[in-house]
């Protein structure tokens, strides 16, 4: 004789796991939206839409910044950050890309006047190759009518030379979007010559209203 087995129990566990599913994710959306930290997560306001939003590729005239050597424009919206990143030609034979990222906030956001490297290459995802090591005690700065530029260098040989280079600023080649009011920048770029040449790209002449010279 066959027997038939009831299917009501089985559909009671997986709407009831389903139920709990729901509720812990709405939990863990409603901390995120009161700003408390989750177990195991950094201080960034923004990780929770950082790992949930991917880049898009959008034209070069909307990059904040005047780089006309830009090959590829990205760009993610974080709720209360844009981000872009533009990737620079990459001359030399070394790992990793020659990309400037940048971050449009607003000052609740923005970090406080005082240069904390930790949390500069925090909210960018961590120090690009070749500068995983870096520390403090490797800065060193300049300025220009914008404002500071905080710099490493690291010389791989021969006239090669690589800069992580940051800055902060209010000002843009372009109008930042709406509701932000503040830019940091962080930079790899590694070239064959100078220093200043390096740090070129993100330079009194990326800032100004028209294309630079």
């Amino acid at each position: 004789m066959q027997h038939y087995y009831p299917v009501a129990p089985a559909r009671a566990t997986f709407s009831f796991s389903f139920l709990r599913l729901v509720m812990l994710l709405a939990g863990l959306v409603a901390l995120s939206a009161c700003g408390i930290r989750l177990p195991g997560n950094s201080d960034s306001p923004t990780e929770l839409a950082e790992a949930v939003t991917e880049f898009r590729v959008v034209p070069a005239s909307r990059a904040f910044i005047s780089v006309p050597s830009a090959m590829l424009v990205m760009e993610r919206d974080l709720g209360g950050a844009i981000e872009q990143r533009i990737t620079l030609p990459n001359p030399t034979s070394l790992a990793g890309e020659n990309t400037i990222f940048l971050r449009a906030q607003s000052g609740s956001l923005a970090r406080g006047t005082r240069f904390v490297l930790t949390e500069q290459i925090m909210q960018f995802g961590g120090a690009p190759s070749p500068f995983a090591e870096i520390a403090e005690g490797d800065l060193t700065a300049t300025s220009d009518s914008f404002g500071d530029i905080t710099y490493a260098t690291m010389r791989p040989g021969g006239d090669l030379v690589c800069v992580l280079a940051f800055r902060r600023t209010q000002t843009a080649s372009r109008a930042l979007p709406r509701g932000t009011d503040a830019l940091d920048i962080m930079m790899r770029n590694c070239f064959s010559g100078s220093v200043e040449r390096a740090l070129a790209p993100i330079g009194a002449s990326a800032f100004g209203l028209g294309l630079p010279d």
